[in-house]
């Protein structure tokens, strides 16, 4: 040793590599079948594909999807053999996803969650990274005979904002 401060050696990758998330909600058929699906979420999946994929059997596999079908995760078509889809729509989905990028960047070391919440940002919410406001504290006049000032937060030109006491522009 150097002199530098001993750095503890990163959990063994292999421990948990082969979890759904790392291991965070255990290793349940609902968390391979959410894996599963968050892995390729534009797929159409029958029970049938998602007990090979998971390796669990086909009640364990129906009940985890009635589950995920309830939460609204899952939307499902068709009736005596019914095909599911991820609703892509529910923030649920969104959070699923930043969270399997997060197990694969705390693994890794890649920059994967940072890229997909940019992503997000920009087609999604396009206004978190523009300018949304702008605004300064300058002082007023209640009113033309008062000498008093008040501090108000402005946003630009042609912005008034009334007060009982009197008007500020």
């Amino acid at each position: 040793m150097t002199g530098a401060t001993p750095v503890p050696a990163p959990v063994a990758d292999a421990e948990f590599s082969d979890l759904p998330y790392a291991g965070l909600f255990g290793d349940t058929v609902i968390a391979r079948v959410v894996e599963e699906i968050i892995a390729d979420p534009h797929s159409t999946y029958r029970p049938r594909d998602l007990e090979e994929l998971t390796e669990a059997s086909s009640p364990r596999v129906r009940d985890a999807l009635m589950t995920l079908t309830k939460l609204g995760l899952l939307k499902s078509a068709g009736g005596k053999h019914p095909t599911y889809t991820v609703d892509k729509s529910r923030k649920s989905f969104v959070a699923l996803t930043l969270l399997a990028y997060a197990t694969l960047d705390d693994r890794k070391g890649s920059d994967c969650m940072n890229t997909a919440i940019q992503h997000y940002c920009e087609t999604i919410l396009p206004s978190c990274i523009a300018a949304q406001a702008v605004a300064s504290t300058t002082p007023y006049r209640i009113s033309s005979g008062s000498g008093n000032l008040s501090p108000v937060i402005t946003g630009g030109a042609g912005i008034t904002y009334h007060d009982l006491n009197g008007v500020a522009t």
